[in-house]
């Protein structure tokens, strides 16, 4: 299947919108006198909610015409996994060896503790994995896992009632538990990933709308205008991030907007930029990539004294820029040629 050239750019936003994240949470960490990045930039982990919304219109896109065949089923699993781990492996094996030279540069939010068998198996647990960004990665391969089963036992005829009775169950039993199992099982978060699988049965059942491309990429950006309002609005009230079913309402319906009218507006023939597509082709090792960069980039930031916010004028664009050149150079050298070399296998 050729790629859909507004889901890459899609990506390449949300890992744009991830960086700017962690970026301002380096700059607080390293340098806590001055500030440059806002707080609301704490919107940014929306961007995992994008990438939800995106996997299930992916998954779905992908095996259209595939149902009820264990040949099909069975690559659709291997393409997905050789996707997410071999990359997924080496930066473990990166944080491991600095987390046994170095314990408290890794997991410090959580007393440095770790699981290094569910970190490189990307099995839930209580703590974060050794690449902290990996808890979005135990949510995809539980939604892989279920989809596979899904694919191989039913017909596509009956693939929306087999998502919303999926949707149900999570509706109906989702509550936390001290079982990281039954959390990720039934988490919130999956109504996102089955809401994107329901946006590509329509797309590829159904004609364009008719609505103009541009039309509909400025309902995306007042989404995304919406979800930041909403972050700031729940923030203000609580004093904290939205979580669990708040944030589906906050993060998720946004990301349900934004796509649906994209991939629409891309029929319709609206332009989508190449840069953006670029950085979307990357996103994922850009997204692996960029806590180890931005992190050592602090802290040699820390070594030197911070006397003034000039300091961050010149030293967070550098290290936004190096940022994605390391996630470009990864994707390049390491992602790319990995894939190819999965695919030999398969």
């Amino acid at each position: 299947m050729q790629k859909l050239k507004s889901i890459q750019a899609l990506r390449g936003i949300a890992v744009i919108i991830v960086v700017l994240l962690h970026l301002k949470l380096v700059e607080r960490k390293y340098n806590p006198t001055f500030f440059l990045l806002p707080n609301w930039l704490d919107f940014g982990i929306f961007g995992v909610d994008l990438f939800f919304v995106i996997s299930g219109f992916v998954m779905v896109t992908v095996t259209h015409g595939k149902f009820q065949s264990l040949k099909n089923s069975l690559l659709f699993l291997y393409h997905r996994f050789s996707r997410i781990y071999p990359l997924y492996w080496i930066y473990t094996t990166i944080a491991l060896i600095v987390f046994i030279i170095q314990p408290s540069w890794v997991n410090s939010s959580q007393g440095n503790q770790v699981n290094v068998l569910s970190s490189y198996l990307l099995l839930p647990d209580n703590h974060l994995p050794l690449v902290q960004v990996g808890w979005t990665l135990i949510h995809e391969i539980y939604f892989y896992l279920v989809f596979f089963v899904i694919m191989i036992s039913l017909s596509q005829t009956y693939l929306p009632i087999a998502l919303l009775f999926w949707g149900g169950l999570i509706a109906i039993f989702s509550h936390p538990t001290a079982n990281p199992y039954y959390n990720i099982i039934f988490h919130p978060l999956t109504i996102e990933f089955i809401s994107g699988c329901l946006i590509a049965v329509y797309f590829n059942k159904f004609s364009t709308l008719k609505l103009k491309g541009n039309y509909l990429l400025v309902i995306s950006w007042l989404s995304i205008v919406a979800a930041v309002f909403s972050f700031v609005f729940f923030r203000n009230q609580t004093g904290h991030t939205p979580e669990n079913w708040y944030r589906v309402l906050c993060y998720g319906i946004p990301s349900i907007i934004i796509i649906f009218c994209v991939v629409n507006a891309e029929r319709n023939g609206a332009l989508i930029p190449q840069p953006l597509i670029q950085t979307g082709n990357a996103s994922y090792s850009i997204y692996l990539s960029h806590l180890f960069t931005i992190n050592l980039i602090g802290k040699i930031w820390s070594i030197f004294p911070n006397s003034s916010i000039i300091d961050n004028l010149f030293l967070i664009p550098i290290t936004f820029i190096i940022t994605i050149v390391v996630g470009f150079i990864s994707y390049w050298y390491v992602e790319t040629p990995l894939l190819k070399l999965s695919r030999k296998f398969a």
